[in-house]
């Protein structure tokens, strides 16, 4: 799976990870290039993914500057994230993964699927 295989819960690509701004060769690298004709790249995150995650999704949100989903299967609006706790995000951000079919990063996420 492109989350395990890049420490990348989300899946997120490197467009993102520029535009939150994460610095290449310190928080990422080029990771898995999205199937063709796609030229999008899964960001292959080199620090610990769930604070690069977190910062990712503080800067630029679950919305595109249009309005329009990142994700197809969720999208919150950013006064409610912002109000989680971190336990809460990490959650969020469990359930994002389990949904992206990663499975080796399973132990990030205790509490999540536990309510």
């Amino acid at each position: 799976m492109r989350t395990d295989e890049n420490h990348n819960p989300t899946a997120f690509t490197t467009a993102i990870a520029a535009q939150a701004g994460l610095t290449p060769g310190v928080d990422y690298t080029d990771g898995t290039p999205f199937p063709q004709p796609s030229p999008l790249i899964t960001a292959k995150l080199l620090e610990d993914p769930i604070v690069l995650t977190v910062r990712v999704l503080n800067a630029v949100g679950f919305y595109t500057h249009a309005g329009l989903q990142r994700w197809a299967y969720i999208a919150i609006p950013k006064f409610i994230w912002t109000a989680l706790s971190s336990d809460q995000q990490r959650d969020i951000i469990g359930f994002m993964y389990q949904h992206e079919g990663g499975t080796a990063m399973r132990h990030l996420f205790p509490h999540y699927g536990k309510q």
